[in-house]
């Protein structure tokens, strides 16, 4: 290669490099927010922005309340609040005003399938209809019939229109929720009410105090919805600010929609596109899309108090999307304008997997998602789809490890089902042979060893282990599970078991509750094994038997109790000998169990965790020489007593650290005085 050509290429990798700078540099500067995703654990993590900013609409509009984009016309209707109109804008021309003098304050905006516009007027208290022309053609007010409430207020912020022309109105302070109306503004209902969230605290007071001082307590009532949207299917969302919450209600006023992914507890907007994809809005300018299903796709945007910049928001006020979602309008109300997001490849190849998903095109989505893996390895959606997908294939293997990445527990259940099938039908006459083995050889052993004593050599260690009065004390625990009563009396009178002995078994206790959490199959842990301290889980089980062994003792002395603090000591934990001796076994089983079998597991350990209950309480009674009635009144008090010794912990820990707050501060003062 001459020295010309290889500087050509030189000069063309330097003007590449820069453009990929500057292109680098223009996307940050294009988006001033970072985006992020449902990851796997319910984490939030980053991924390639979703939607961009695309400029602002700046018209003359003053507290932009709400907005709507009607497909058909392709025209943005905006609820100007602060100039009383509405603002109709074509995105060229300056805006066509509607309601000039006919309007008060208008917090809601609507265009009905019969391109009727429908504006939800607070200052009125009305809902106030014009044509196309913007002529005023009807005011809705407050229903007349006595079944909407004498006492309720009609103070309209929201309103949607069905294509049957019945209109669903979000009134300020209705607590039953949305009201839905005819369109002549007869009452036909109410729909989607929120649900009384009573605090500890609130029931305490209702159940401690007075008439006359619940009384003069404040009401618990629902909150009334914040927003609300119609779907094309004709379905109801709504959210509340305040509630963790977003509803998406069928015909009959029930909520389909039950998402374990990340909400705000301040939405104020929503909207839906053609695919069902929600988006919502929160007071903060943080933006939510959802697929249909309530899985998060992308969380962008946020507030901007210092800097006008395109994309963040100093006070959110509405949000609309149009049909195919590639667009996304955004009202700040403050700062008088319309912030517009357009959508990004990688969003739009997200929306193409979620409609394929939704269709149930698994496999031929798997190209997709695959693509979209290679993008982001974090998109938990993209395990989902693939998994349904390979399940499809009977490629299971691939399946079981796709669900657990996108935490599908009952996907993962049917594919280990098939798995675990499979290799029955593969290798059942084996197992049958091995099996059968086993009992052979067991019986061959057996009686050879009567008869020449082959397994003399195995017996004398045995005996010999049996010997030593540390083993012969752990094996205490087994005569305890066959004969509690007459294990308590030897405990009393022969001192079968020691301190010694009992805080070995404490240990093992301890040491099991950390075992259990990798012993257990993925179905039926709690948790991410990985992601677990083994501190709190130890200490979640020493702290209760440390409290009982004392509290139970000292209970005990004072209610003539015989057993001493080292008796009760050693027979707790002899006497939760079931637990100790099978929750392993049960774990490991848990292994090769679907949720099929799931009773198998349940019942196992409930069976075990009664078992050493009921010896717990045997154990009480023999150990203190109670009667039954002394026994039940004894074990009431511990548990008493316990509750009673936890919740003084706890208040003392309170003042230590206030106290040491107090202290710090002081010191803090006295610094800055020096």
């Amino acid at each position: 290669m001459t020295k010309r050509a290889i500087g050509k290429w030189l000069l063309l990798v330097l003007l590449g490099g820069c453009l990929l700078v500057q292109n680098a540099a223009e996307a940050m500067a294009n988006s001033p927010y970072a985006t992020l995703t449902q990851g796997p654990g319910g984490m939030l993590v980053g991924t390639q922005n979703a939607y961009e900013p695309d400029g602002l609409i700046r018209i003359d509009v003053n507290q932009p309340a709400d907005i709507f984009y009607d497909e058909p016309t392709g025209l943005l209707y905006i609820a100007d609040a602060g100039n009383a109109r509405i603002a109709e804008y074509d995105g060229q021309n300056p805006p066509k005003w509607i309601g000039e003098g006919v309007l008060s304050n208008p917090s809601g905006v609507y265009v009905a399938p019969d391109q009727l516009i429908y504006v939800a007027d607070y200052g009125l208290k009305q809902i106030v209809v014009f044509d196309r022309q913007g002529t005023l053609v009807k005011q809705l007010g407050r229903p007349e019939e006595p079944i909407y409430g004498k006492k309720n207020d009609f103070a309209p912020r929201k309103v949607a229109v069905d294509k049957r022309g019945n209109l669903y109105v979000i009134s300020e302070g209705s607590i039953n929720g949305v009201v839905q109306l005819n369109k002549d503004g007869g009452f036909l209902g109410y729909v989607g009410a929120n649900e009384t969230n009573l605090s500890f605290k609130m029931l305490l007071q209702r159940l401690i105090f007075t008439e006359d001082q619940r009384g003069q307590l404040f009401r618990s009532t629902p909150p009334s919805p914040t927003s609300l949207v119609l779907d094309q299917q004709g379905l109801l969302y709504t959210v509340t600010n305040g509630i963790r919450d977003i509803k998406k209600m069928n015909i009959v006023g029930d909520n389909i929609l039950s998402t374990q992914s990340w909400t705000s507890r301040t939405l104020i907007d929503i909207d839906v596109d053609a695919g069902g994809n929600i988006f919502a809005l929160d007071a903060e300018g943080i933006i939510a899309v959802y697929d249909s299903f309530g899985n998060l796709l992308f969380l962008f945007g946020g507030s901007d108090d210092l800097y006008e910049r395109a994309g963040l928001l100093k006070n959110a006020s509405a949000i609309d999307v149009v049909d195919s979602g590639q667009t996304i309008f955004v009202a700040d109300r403050e700062r008088n304008v319309i912030n517009r997001y357009r959508i990004t490849p990688f969003a739009a190849k997200v929306f193409e997997g979620v409609d394929h998903y939704k269709q149930g095109l698994y496999v031929q989505s798997e190209g997709i998602w695959q693509e979209i893996l290679k993008m982001n390895s974090f998109f938990i959606l993209s395990y989902q789809s693939l998994a349904q997908s390979y399940f499809k294939q009977n490629r299971n293997g691939e399946a079981l490890e796709s669900f657990k990445m996108a935490e599908d527990k009952s996907g993962y259940s049917d594919a280990f089902w098939k798995i675990r099938n499979d290799w029955l039908q593969r290798n059942m006459n084996v197992v049958v042979y091995v099996v059968l083995a086993c009992f052979a050889l067991g019986y061959a052993l057996r009686r050879l060893h009567r008869r020449f004593r082959l397994l003399q050599p195995f017996v004398r260690l045995g005996r010999a282990i049996a010997r030593i009065p540390l083993m012969r004390e752990l094996g205490f625990l087994f005569h305890f599970l066959k004969h509690p009563i007459d294990a308590v009396q030897e405990l009393k009178d022969n001192k079968r078991a020691t301190v010694r002995s009992a805080t070995i078994l404490y240990a093992w206790l301890l040491l099991l509750q950390v075992i259990l959490v990798y012993a257990k199959g993925y179905l039926f842990a709690s948790g991410d094994p990985d992601q677990m301290e083994w501190l709190p889980i130890v200490l979640t089980a020493a702290v209760p038997l440390l409290f009982w062994v004392v509290m139970n003792y000292m209970v005990s002395t004072i209610s003539d109790g015989e057993g001493r603090l080292s008796e009760v000591y050693i027979g707790t934990i002899y006497a939760l000998s079931p637990y100790l001796v099978f929750a392993l076994p049960i774990a490991l089983v848990s292994n090769v169990l679907t949720f099929n079998e799931k009773f198998v597991y349940d019942y196992a350990m409930l069976f075990v965790q009664g078992w050493s209950i009921l010896l717990v309480c045997i154990m009480v009674k023999e150990l203190h020489d109670y009667t039954f009635g002394q026994t039940v009144r004894n074990l009431f008090l511990t548990i008493f007593a316990i509750v009673l010794a936890a919740l003084v912990l706890f208040l003392l820990v309170l003042l230590f650290n206030q106290e040491v707050e107090f202290v710090q501060t002081i010191v803090q003062e006295l610094r800055n005085r020096a």
